[in-house]
């Protein structure tokens, strides 16, 4: 047991996490087990399940941010009230940070540094009532705090054509395994152009943006496009 880098720990926590990657749930889970305050953890394979865990509840919730099939904030409402959350990171891209800031997370881990050190320190700065998070992130949240927005407030950033067709399904009703299905793509792959669209139209979850995007005419419901086709 690594007990160096757990000494600063307030108290024991339980911790729950969930992947559907098999490699990361088995290396999380090596992890978890040399962070000595961890009293307590349990895997599981989706974020869905993580919502259901309540005998007990656990302290901290772990979840990747680009496996959430909803916004972090839909997610985080369906905890128990004491569960408190990190969210996973890729690289942050750039467009992105204004999703990941809104969302009403304890703190951020970093997966390509994840280590019992990282862990470690992100547990302990929830427990006192911080909001960890990786120095990228924090160096693009300040620079982004700093700079003027370069377009008015409100009006979405540039989509890509990927972006567009998925926006397109998306405003359809579709699922992320029906829109992988249909462009013949991985549905992380579609998780990860759904965070880029919610982010680059300020949009908390799937059901806003599918709303601003018919009001903003950057996509119209199959209905409409099977009239004007028609």
């Amino acid at each position: 047991m690594n007990n160096a880098s757990t000494k600063f720990l307030p108290r024991t926590v339980t911790v729950a996490f969930s992947t559907g990657n098999e490699l990361l749930r088995l290396g999380f889970e090596r992890v978890l087990q040399q962070v000595a305050s961890v009293q307590g953890y349990a895997i599981r394979e989706s974020a869905a399940e993580l919502t259901v865990i309540t005998d007990p509840a656990p302290d901290i919730v772990i979840v990747p941010i680009k496996e959430l099939d909803e916004s972090p904030a839909a997610f985080i409402s369906r905890l128990p009230g004491e569960t408190k959350v990190l969210l996973l990171l890729d690289q942050v891209a750039d467009e992105c940070v204004p999703y990941i800031a809104a969302a009403p997370s304890h703190g951020y881990l970093s997966k390509l540094d994840l280590s019992a050190q990282t862990l470690s320190d992100a547990l302990r700065g929830v427990a006192c009532g911080e909001v960890p998070m990786p120095p990228d992130l924090a160096r693009k949240l300040l620079d982004r705090a700093g700079t003027p927005s370069a377009r008015p407030e409100g009006v979405p950033s540039h989509l890509t054509a990927r972006e567009q067709q998925v926006l397109t399904l998306l405003v359809d009703g579709l699922s992320n395994k029906e829109i992988a299905g249909r462009m013949n793509l991985s549905q992380h792959s579609i998780k990860r152009y759904v965070t880029s669209i919610l982010a680059k139209l300020h949009s908390p979850n799937r059901t806003s943006a599918a709303a601003r995007a018919i009001r903003e005419g950057l996509a119209r419901p199959a209905g409409e496009r099977a009239h004007c086709a028609s």
